[in-house]
Parts: C-alpha cells; sequence; structure tokens
C-alpha cells in the first residue's frame, strides 16, 4: 500500500518526466476484461431479479464484473488493483473501457458518458420480514456508498464527474440526485483530510416517486480522452473512479455511517521477499533467503467500537492438504473513523513467516495461503471480506509484477535500451523472456526491438552477452497471457546478477504492462544515450525470464478442444509460391473478419493477414511452419502443418 501512495507523490513530483525520456500511459484496453468478456456474454445479468431490502454490495468477491444478482449490467471493472485504502477489498472501478476490454466507440476529447452501474428492480413498496406491510417515509430509508477518485489510474479532470441517479418507477424516469466534479487523491484530500474514501448518505424521502415496486438507481461517470500527436503514445484509460460499500435499507438515518463488519482491505501478498514469483528450482538453493519473514495486512473495523480479532492464515499444497497454520492471536482493532482511517498491525504483531515451503524433486509447485480473520463482532453484516487468499506458484520463470498492468511504460528517443535486473541462485540456461505489452491506439506500438542480455556492472547492466533483431511487441488473445520471446542461444548459461530488456529502434512508445501494486523501479534500468538511470516511476515491468529446460516448439500456440476444426492447406508441401486454404464447415459462410497467421516452430509470428483463399507464401524459407485461421477477437483458433521446399 505504501507503494500506491508514493506513485501518487512521484507523478505530482515528477512532471518533468512528462513525454521525455520514460513515460508511462494509461491502457488504451483492460485484458482482464477483455479475457473475460466472451464467458460473461454467455451468462446474462439478471436484470429481471426483484431485490428487496437491504441491498448492500462491498464488492470483496473480485470477480471482474458484477454480480449479477445485484446488478442489471457489466461495465464497470470489480478489482483490488485500483484502489488506496478503500474501506474493504475490492471495489468498482469506472473508467473509459466498456465492458468488452476496449475503450468506449464514443470516446473523446470533449466529454462522454462511460461506464454506467445500475441495480436490478428493488421492491421500495412495502417492507418484508417479520412485520410485513407497506414501506413509508417514516422507516427512514437511506442509500449510502464510499466514492475516490483516481485511486492509482488517471485522475478525472473538472469538467469530468461522477453521477448518481434514482429510477421513479412511477414517472418511468432517470432522476439526477447527486455528482461530483473530478479531482486528483491529492485535491480529494486537502478538500476531506485523512479520508481516503469519502462516505455519502442520502435519505429517499420522495415516497410519491419512488416507494414502488421496480425502484432502481445508478452510477455512470463522464470522461474525456487526452489529446496525443502520437498514436503509441495516444493515452488510454482514463478519468479514473472507484465506489465501495453501497448499501440501501430502512431504519437508518444520517448518523448511520457505520457498519458491523471488520474486513481484509488489501489482497493477500506473496509470501516471497524478492519477486512475486520465482522458479521452483531457483528457490531451493537458498529458501531462507527468498522467503519474506513478515507479511503486511491491513484491516479495516468500520465500526465506532474497539473489538477483539483474531487472525490467522493456512499454507495448502497442491492437494489440498494444510501443510501449515499460523496463529496470529488476537488484537483491538481501532475504527475506521479515527484520524489514521485504519488499524495495522503493529511491529510485534503483524504475521511472521517462520516457516518454508517443504522442497522436492519437482520442476514446480503449487502452494495457497488463507488469510483469515475470525472477528469479534456479533452480527457481522459481510463475512465474504474476512478471507482472502494468495496462490504462491513456483514455475519456471521469475516475475516481479502480478500479472495485472495498471499502466504502460515506454522510452524514447530511437536507439533507447531498457534492462531489467533479475538474480540467479544457481547457474541456469536462459530460454526465453516472456513480456506482456499493452494494445496502443492503431497498433502503433508495434516496432522492432532488439532482445538484449546484459552481464552485471556492479548495480547496473554491463556487457551486451546476447542480443537479436527482428522482435516486435506482440498482443496474446487470452487472460494477461505473456507472450513467448524465446533465445535461439541454448547455451547462453547465466549465474548471479543479469539484465533483460531491449534497445529499441524508433523512438515510438512499445508500451510493455507496467504494474504499479509492486514497486522495483530500482531493479528497472533505462538508457536515452546519456548513461544508465534507474526508473523515477514505482512499478514493476511485465517481463519474465524463463529458465531451465528446453521449452516445447509450440508453446503458446497450441490448439485445445475447443478450438478443434480442421483446416487444410494445399498443396503441402509448398514450392513457396501460392497456396490454398479449406476451411473447417464449423465456420461458417461469414468470413469477413477471419485472420491468417504463420507461426515458425519457435512461435515468433511471421505473416498476420486477413483472411484468403489463396495466399502468397514466397517470402517463406525451406522449413515447417504453423499455419493458424482465427475468427473474430481470436475466439477460435485452427491450426495445421504447413511445409516449404523450393
Amino acid at each position: 500500500m505504501k507503494n500506491k501512495i508514493f506513485f501518487l507523490l512521484t507523478l505530482f513530483a515528477f512532471p518533468a518526466l512528462s513525454f521525455s525520456q520514460e513515460v508511462l500511459t494509461g491502457l488504451y484496453s483492460n485484458s482482464v476484461i477483455q479475457a473475460n468478456f466472451k464467458s460473461s456474454r454467455a451468462k446474462p445479468a439478471k436484470s429481471n431479479t426483484m431485490l428487496t431490502l437491504p441491498f448492500v454490495d462491498d464488492f470483496s468477491h473480485l470477480s471482474i464484473f458484477p454480480d449479477d444478482s445485484l446488478w442489471a449490467d457489466k461495465y464497470v471493472f470489480i478489482n483490488s488493483s485500483y484502489p488506496v485504502l478503500p474501506p474493504t477489498v475490492g471495489v468498482a472501478t469506472f473508467d473509459a473501457i466498456n465492458d468488452t476490454g476496449a475503450l468506449y466507440p464514443n470516446a473523446n476529447a470533449y466529454g462522454f458518458t462511460a461506464d454506467i452501474l445500475t441495480s436490478n428492480p428493488i421492491r421500495l413498496d412495502s417492507v418484508f420480514g417479520i412485520s410485513t406491510g407497506p414501506l413509508h417515509i417514516s422507516d427512514s430509508v437511506y442509500f449510502s456508498f464510499y466514492y475516490q477518485p483516481q485511486g492509482i489510474g488517471n485522475a478525472p479532470e473538472p469538467d469530468d464527474s461522477l453521477v448518481l441517479e434514482f429510477y421513479s418507477p412511477k414517472t418511468d424516469s432517470w432522476n439526477h440526485i447527486w455528482s461530483s466534479r473530478g479531482y486528483t487523491l491529492l485535491q480529494f484530500q486537502s478538500t476531506y483530510p485523512n479520508v481516503w474514501f469519502k462516505q455519502v448518505m442520502i435519505p429517499l424521502t420522495d415516497s410519491a416517486n419512488y416507494f414502488y415496486k421496480g425502484f432502481q438507481f445508478r452510477f455512470y461517470n463522464y470522461a474525456s480522452l487526452a489529446n496525443s500527436g502520437q498514436p503509441s503514445w495516444a493515452a488510454g484509460n482514463v478519468d479514473i473512479w472507484n465506489i465501495d460499500y453501497v448499501y440501501l435499507n430502512k431504519g437508518r438515518n444520517m448518523a448511520d455511517s457505520i457498519y458491523k463488519d471488520m474486513a481484509f482491505v488489501e489482497p493477500a501478498p506473496s509470501m516471497l521477499k524478492n519477486y512475486y514469483s520465482m522458479p521452483w528450482l531457483q528457490f531451493n538453493v537458498n529458501p531462507a533467503g527468498e522467503i519474506e519473514d513478515t507479511l503486511y495486512m491491513t484491516i479495516s473495523n468500520l465500526d465506532t467500537l474497539i473489538y477483539n480479532s483474531s487472525y490467522k492464515y493456512d499454507v495448502y499444497d497442491e492437494s489440498g492438504t494444510s501443510i501449515y497454520t499460523y496463529n496470529g492471536g488476537s488484537y483491538n482493532i481501532s475504527p475506521f473513523i479515527y484520524p489514521d482511517g485504519y488499524q495495522h498491525y503493529q511491529p510485534h504483531a503483524r504475521p511472521f513467516v517462520n516457516f518454508s515451503f517443504p522442497p522436492s524433486s519437482a520442476d514446480s509447485a503449487n502452494f495457497k495461503i488463507q488469510h483469515v480473520i475470525k472477528e469479534g463482532i456479533l452480527g457481522d453484516s459481510h463475512r465474504q471480506n474476512d478471507t482472502v487468499t494468495f496462490n504462491q506458484n513456483f514455475y519456471n520463470y521469475y516475475a516481479y509484477d502480478d500479472g495485472v498492468p495498471e499502466a504502460g511504460y515506454g522510452l524514447t528517443p530511437a536507439n533507447s535500451m531498457l534492462a531489467y535486473q533479475f538474480h540467479l541462485n544457481q547457474a541456469d540456461t536462459l530460454r526465453a523472456v516472456k513480456m506482456f505489452f499493452n494494445q496502443t491506439l492503431h497498433n502503433a506500438s508495434q516496432q522492432y526491438f532488439y532482445l538484449t542480455v546484459w552481464d552485471d556492472a556492479g548495480n547496473s547492466p554491463g556487457n551486451i552477452i546476447y542480443q537479436k533483431s527482428g522482435y516486435k511487441p506482440f498482443y496474446e488473445d487470452s487472460l494477461n497471457k505473456f507472450h513467448i520471446y524465446r533465445i535461439d542461444d541454448a547455451t547462453l548459461v547465466l549465474n548471479g546478477t543479469f539484465y533483460v530488456g531491449w534497445k529499441q529502434v524508433t523512438a515510438d512508445n512499445l508500451n510493455i504492462g507496467f504494474d504499479m501494486n509492486s514497486n522495483k523501479h530500482d531493479k528497472i534500468f533505462y538508457n536515452t544515450g546519456n548513461g544508465w538511470f534507474n526508473s523515477g516511476y514505482p512499478g514493476a515491468l511485465m517481463i519474465r525470464p524463463v529458465f531451465g529446460k528446453k521449452l516445447p516448439l509450440v508453446t503458446g500456440i497450441e490448439e485445445t478442444a475447443a478450438n478443434a476444426g480442421e483446416v487444410k492447406v494445399f498443396p503441402n508441401p509448398s514450392n513457396g509460391e501460392n497456396i490454398s486454404i479449406v476451411l473447417p464447415t464449423s465456420i461458417g459462410t461469414d468470413k469477413s473478419e477471419l485472420t491468417v497467421q504463420v507461426f515458425d516452430l519457435r512461435g515468433s509470428l511471421l505473416y498476420s493477414l486477413p483472411y484468403s483463399k489463396n495466399i502468397n507464401v514466397s517470402g517463406l524459407q525451406n522449413g515447417i511452419y504453423l499455419l493458424s485461421v482465427n475468427t473474430k477477437n481470436n475466439s477460435n483458433r485452427y491450426i495445421t502443418k504447413l511445409i516449404i521446399v523450393k
């Protein structure tokens, strides 16, 4: 959490960094939403669900899209990445990206309506429960929520806004109830000192309009894009708002802004000291030096009373067997409304990590760490936020990032170099470098770069020990999937400290994914012609070096059963001139949005073009290739082998 706050201060402390040397940009798309869009559309929102009081959602389910038992649409992003110190873990984020993960088609620099979050219809005509009957003003119905501008994203401008409306079933109309102009988070805090999230309390006193079957409420935001003359640097996702703990119920009053709820505030952390994830074989060389000694768990008490709470975490192996339990004991947790807003575990009471994962001779390992608060509150209003879980995965790669980008990182001018520092506990062979690139406007970032590896010159990049040209950003078609850039030198054995990155050819923004929840800026080095410097931005690049055994030839482009289908090419083998493609019947008659891609056996993309029955492959050399026919949005992929013999 300190990292998020430091990031905000950095943005204001280094304005000269904008569009010179190293630059952070907003996301042009949200890959998490894109990857879940198709499956979510298969489950339509339950818009006909008629709810009764109380209505409450603190978004702690972290399911990417809103809970369709409560909400009628899916435009906002449910996450724990963008907020700074929310009341409970998880928020609904409003931005300029729609439910497909792309910028809204009507997005512009002058203002447009972006995300909408609409409740399912609610029964406000009656009181249900022990004493049923009509609902009256005397029942004291209040609506409340917490909100925060910017979070760790782009701040909404003063002309942007967050809006709340109520729907009247009687007049069949939406009415403006509340709105806030745009702020930076620092400006917001100067208006509301010591507040990270501001709670809004609204009484429902217009019974003539709202006390009917079918009442609804909705939030939406006005956004506006920043202008940019260079497409590769064009700002993407902008004007962030976060809301939390939406609550509608009777029997409340203006002072009823407290809740019998104790909750985790942030997601569970990695138990590694230096990395988010690392190779299992490297971890087993020095487990004591790699595992964290203390965790930082942030807990909020939303009541006005001090409560005694117990805390523990359990570690489970891949079979689901508990292999360790940490009992943190009991502590008094002060109220959320105290000046600091939150009660952290004190240094002597933070959960210790006084165990190590059991070693094995396997190539990988997976563990689940589950953190639980056992509250001393009777009538806790929301048990879901009492548990957070982290999956500690050990595979064949190093990662500082958590796999979710909140921004994009790039360098200028041409010939700039980016180097990312890692450390091996024992010698191993570098097999590949996995990178996640954000898409940019019109894919303008797809410029060539030299994949580069350096040795260490005393905590800065030294000599180039590997470099190869012909690479450019490649966008995979599933959830935050990294593209694998293979090392074609099977003898590239590294040890100790090393650096991986690139030398770019143009001044364009390559736009590597940037995780702002992991501060590893001291591992990021850039050189724009005046020597090596550490990054001025706190965060982690989405670059992961891969070690160990030789990788399968077609990793990352294998066909799945769900996408099974037979596509044929003839002649095959081909003499390297024209080939014809015969499609499977399951594709149907509409071929206007099909694409054809050709990969070499290392997984590198060589061709990508709109489908045509006949294509020319004269640019391919003798060898074996994989030809892929992809449907719209890469939802299905049909792959066959192509042999060139000239």
